[in-house]
């Protein structure tokens, strides 16, 4: 299957769950690429972690057999499954950041900030050991 993966917020930032998504469909045979309006795509994933406030999502997906929208932005929402939760990042997408790892030591936030909704949403939780996120690179 043909997967596209769009990062609503940008590509400033690495999204840690379209890196666990891409990893998952890859060792699956599946292949995982930016989405572009011109693709034909089996399933499409959206991600967004801010709200309107920062990043509006005003992406039209009319080129694929089912579309997948996560992340805090657009609200409470299921978890990821375990397999793609616990899979290691797939770093190609983000070639800019070559040489780091990424990966969430804590859920929840701890913070206030107005154009997030993570406090609103999730208390702050220990989820994994340093050596977990600092090996994945």
């Amino acid at each position: 299957m043909k997967i596209g993966l769009i990062d609503v917020d940008g590509h400033n930032w690495p999204n840690l769950c379209l890196m666990k998504l891409s990893a998952c469909h890859k060792a699956h045979g599946d292949d995982v690429e930016w989405w572009t309006p011109e693709g034909r795509y089996g399933r499409v994933y959206k991600s967004r972690v801010f709200t309107d406030t920062y990043s509006k999502d005003t992406i039209t997906v009319d080129n694929a057999g089912e579309v997948i929208k996560g992340g805090t932005g657009y609200g409470p929402g299921p978890n990821l499954p375990d397999e793609v939760e616990h899979a290691r990042p797939d770093y190609a997408l983000y070639p800019q950041f070559s040489g780091t790892a990424y990966g969430f030591m804590t859920r929840g936030c701890p913070r206030n900030c107005a154009l997030s909704e993570i406090s609103d949403k999730a208390q702050l939780l220990t989820t994994s050991k340093l050596r977990r996120v600092y090996t994945c690179a």
